[in-house]
């Protein structure tokens, strides 16, 4: 446009050079893991949840990675049941301990376990929040224990006791459940579940309900509901108007897309839109709804700076 040529970073959205957006460009990406957000949570301990990062990885020696790696010749038996071969999946959810380890747990929380740890986590579903991270917890530890029995045996001789195995489990959950800071439902159920592992009883979440209203427009003016929104910040923005009339019966409607840009500008851009719609039709009285009181506020300072000027 007639100024000087200058260098732009492509790989940031703003043209300006980062360290973060070089390292981004530059490093190599792995697939996600499924689960991994379950880890690094507030009450999960990190060392739980960095030993459970291991076994979600499947970095672990059992016997039948061994033998294919080393192409050592070593009787693959599970030490657990000792009747079937040893795999990472078979210890934690089809060996018989670990099937008598789940039908325990399961009968204490009252949840069905699945062969996932996220299916497992959302099989507790509608039970309060604290409900839910004991639950969370009972599942990293035992996934964890069932690969630290087996260890005790291989490397260390140790009788497999199935008595010393559910203590463990039990003085672990206890332990960690201090990190925990959800609330409890005042129900029978979470009662007994917090007593049997002797978890301090938190507080109840009481629901309060609130009034809320709605008001149709004039009947000299419709009603413009607008709404925007990036695909992170920046990203890809659009928005959506909504044209309502006094009776609330929906008029007409539209979206638009703005290329990339941030929230704050996408909130911006969907008053405008809308306004240039309105405009456009020659409606002269406005209603505007939205949720964004920074678009609001800036509309409304562009509005009085116009009247002055």
């Amino acid at each position: 446009m007639g100024g000087d040529d200058y260098s732009v970073w492509k790989p940031d959205y703003k043209g300006r050079f980062s360290v973060n957006s070089a390292k981004d460009l530059i490093r190599q990406r792995y697939p996600s893991l499924e689960g991994s957000n379950l880890l690094w949570r507030q009450s999960v301990h990190p060392a739980l949840a960095a030993r459970n990062w291991k076994l979600l990885c499947g970095s672990c020696a059992t016997l039948d990675k061994v033998k294919s790696r080393f192409k050592f010749q070593v009787v693959n038996k599970c030490c657990l049941c000792n009747q079937q071969k040893e795999t990472l999946e078979h210890i934690q959810w089809s060996c018989s301990f670990a099937v008598r380890a789940w039908d325990w747990i399961s009968g204490v929380f009252g949840i069905s376990p699945q062969q996932n740890i996220v299916a497992c986590y959302k099989a507790a579903k509608g039970r309060s929040r604290m409900v839910k991270e004991l639950w969370l917890l009972a599942i990293l530890v035992i996934r964890l224990e069932f690969w630290m029995t087996r260890n005790g045996f291989v490397y260390g001789n140790q009788r497999v006791c199935w008595l010393y195995f559910q203590k463990k489990v039990f003085n672990q959950i206890q332990g960690y459940s201090t990190r925990i800071k959800g609330c409890m439902f005042n129900i029978q159920v979470d009662l007994q579940v917090l007593s049997f592992f002797r978890v301090r009883h938190r507080k109840v979440k009481h629901d309060v309900p609130k009034e809320c209203y709605w008001e149709p427009p004039r009947n000299d003016e419709p009603m413009l509901c607008c709404d925007g929104a990036a695909r992170g910040n920046s990203g890809r923005a659009g928005a959506g108007v909504v044209v309502r009339d006094a009776n609330a019966v929906m008029v007409g409607a539209m979206s638009v897309g703005f290329g990339v840009h941030t929230n704050y500008l996408a909130e911006l851009f969907c008053v405008i839109v809308g306004l240039e719609w309105a405009s456009k039709f020659g409606v002269g009285k406005i209603c505007i709804r939205t949720d964004s009181m920074s678009a609001v506020e800036a509309n409304f300072a562009a509005d009085c700076m116009a009247k002055r000027g």
